[in-house]
């Protein structure tokens, strides 16, 4: 049985993460991770789901973010959007505080409704 499609995609930007950050890497970054948008969108959502962050750390999304490529951001701040729909806000607020901070100071539009996306997630409680 051949290797899936996301999973040799997946391989491939973890290449890309080693390397220099050249034109041309963050060219083929953003070409995969528009790539990886359509995987999670496509499905099996949990096997893609699972795949991509097994190999890749939310950490090296985050770092992404702050590429000199506008495109490149859009694409990266969507699948991560897409990797945190399953997750909770205390989860979320516990474990992304550090960078929930930093995207909301982020210059880019699409990160910043990236973290406010996340805080639509907390539940407000009622006073008794």
């Amino acid at each position: 049985m051949s290797e899936k499609e996301y999973v040799k995609n997946i391989k491939l930007i973890c290449e890309l993460l080693q390397s220099d950050p050249t034109p041309g890497v963050i060219l083929k970054l953003r070409e995969s991770f528009e790539t990886l948008s359509k995987q999670l969108k496509a499905g099996p959502f949990l096997e893609v789901f699972e795949a991509t962050l097994s190999n890749i750390p939310f950490s090296a999304l985050f770092s992404l973010l702050a590429a000199p490529d506008n495109k490149l951001i859009v694409t990266v701040a969507e699948v991560t959007g897409q990797l945190l729909k399953p997750v909770t806000w205390p989860m979320v607020h516990q474990t992304f505080e550090e960078y929930i901070i930093q995207g909301l100071a982020h210059p880019h539009p699409v990160v910043k409704a990236l973290v406010l996306r996340q805080f639509l997630k907390c539940e407000q409680k009622a006073d008794p």
